[in-house]
Order: structure tokens, then sequence, then C-alpha cells
């Protein structure tokens, strides 16, 4: 090892911090009534993500089996933050505190909003495309059920998490889809939220 500390040699040394006074590109979390913009930040910051990593895989011509799972599980935690996020906008509009239950599950998320979205308006369940929506979640489910398919090899037990292959082009092509639909039923409310005030 070497011991002069002024020497950069890519290891860590005693001057480094994760998060201290010095980081370059500086985040400045939101709270209080800038909330709801930091949960839209996050919401559209995981999809962001896994678009930018995409097209890096495709530009580059990188192996996907090691880029994958780390896009497929952004992927994943966009749909559930985007979830969440619209079953706490309804609960606000239906007078009620924050609706967003722990869960990982995307199935219990989203029947969640389904059954807040019958009460804030009930033509909204019926669409053709939500209908839709419900079945790719379902799907999404049967490949990732807690949100831990893509962020392990293996499960608690030992067994592999992940068999066949992800056409990750189609995964980023339907994401979109359901998550221009949350987008778009998620303005709806807030446009709703700001006219009952």
């Amino acid at each position: 090892m070497i011991n002069d500390p002024d020497e950069n040699t890519g290891l860590p040394v005693a001057a480094d911090r994760f998060f201290g006074d010095d980081v370059g590109s500086r985040v400045a979390w939101a709270s209080g009534w800038e909330l709801e913009h930091d949960w839209y930040h996050h919401v559209t910051g995981y999809k962001d993500a896994a678009d930018v990593l995409l097209a890096h895989l495709e530009n580059t011509g990188r192996d996907a089996r090691k880029l994958g799972p780390p896009i497929a599980f952004l992927y994943r935690h966009h749909l559930e933050l985007a979830l969440k996020l619209l079953a706490r906008q309804c609960g606000r509009l239906l007078g009620r505190d924050a609706i967003a239950p722990p869960s990982h599950r995307l199935d219990q998320l989203w029947r969640l909003c389904l059954s807040l979205l019958l009460e804030v308006s009930a033509g909204t369940t019926a669409a053709d495309e939500v209908k839709q929506t419900t079945t790719l979640i379902d799907e999404f489910c049967r490949a990732d059920a807690t949100s831990e398919a893509f962020r392990y090899p293996e499960d608690k037990e030992g067994y592999p998490t992940l068999s066949g292959e992800i056409d990750l082009d189609r995964l980023r092509e339907v994401i979109s889809k359901v998550s221009l639909l949350l987008d778009c039923i998620s303005t709806d409310i807030s446009v709703r939220d700001r006219d009952t005030f």
C-alpha cells in the first residue's frame, strides 16, 4: 500500500467522505411544501436513469448481463414510486392521510390505486388502457413480486432469481406506456386537488 496521503491511488484515504461539504454535484432534498415535487423527481429519476443506462448499453455494445438487472430494477422502482405517489395524491384528494403502504408489491399497490380511483372518478378504471395496465403489472409481479429479483442473483433459499432472457427494448417501451398512463392520471388528480382549494 502507498503511504503518501497526497498521492491519488484511486483507493480510499482519510480525507474521503461520501457526503461532505466538498461534494461536487450537490442535490438539495425537498421538505415541507416541496415534498410532492421531490416525489416527482424520484419517480421520474429512476426511469430517466434506466433510459440513460440502456442507451449507454446500446451505444457501447456492452454485455446486457451486467447492466440488464440494474436497468430492470430501476424501471421497476420507477413503477413502484409512481404507484405510491398516485395513492398519496388520491388519498389527499379524498381528505385522507398519506395512503401508501410500505409494500413493494406492484400488484397490491396498483389495486390500492384502482380502489382509490373508483372513489375519485368511477369511470377512470373502466378504460381499456387501465385494464391492460393491470395485466402488465401482474406480469411484472410474476417476474419480480417483492423487488428482489433484479437486485440479487439468488433468493434467500439460494435459488436463482432470474431465468431466461429480458428484452430490454421491449421493457423500456412498455414501461414508457404504463408510465405515461400513470402520469396522465396523476396530473388529472393534481388538477382536481388544486381545484378543490
